[in-house]
């Protein structure tokens, strides 16, 4: 078996980009710039072909895409599909009222956040203007306001 002056075997078929059987004539210099004919790019193909690789998920939208992810779950013999975070809070409540302390600390701040994101978020319209100041209110205040709006809330829909 001879080998050619592109050092690739006779009874290779394949065709090659920069065809080593029409080699350029020695005028053409191989340096800084000016790169071997057969590894420039080929007419006819343009673009990346393969594209931008993917961005790597970050951790916060991971674990946002994992807690929206469905999982089945046994509730009362029956069984029902609900996010992972639905199953999270309703483990952290069933913690909670079990007597973890930790769990008890966890549940009652995040009530309480939610419980004010809930009153940001759907004020009740008062006309007397008492609750005027919201940041002034008491925890009892806050939770009358919020029971009032869910109560008026229902009977709208009915």
């Amino acid at each position: 078996m001879m080998m050619s002056s592109c050092d690739i075997p006779d009874d290779y078929n394949a065709e090659l980009p920069g065809d080593c059987n029409n080699e350029v004539p020695g005028d053409y210099e191989v340096g800084y710039g000016k790169p071997p004919k057969a590894t420039q790019f080929q007419k006819g193909t343009s673009g990346n072909s393969r594209g931008r690789p993917k961005k790597a998920p970050d951790f916060y939208s991971e674990l946002i895409r994992e807690s929206r992810s469905f999982m089945t779950i046994n509730e009362n013999g029956r069984q029902k599909r609900i996010t992972k975070s639905e199953v999270a809070v309703k483990l952290l409540v069933k913690k909670a009222i079990t007597g973890s302390d930790q769990a008890l600390k966890n549940y009652f701040a995040l009530l309480q956040q939610a419980q004010r994101d809930a009153l940001v978020a759907d004020p009740q319209p008062n006309n007397s203007g008492q609750y005027s100041d919201v940041k002034k209110l008491t925890e009892e205040e806050l939770m009358r306001i919020i029971l009032d709006f869910r109560e008026e809330k229902k009977k709208g829909k009915k």
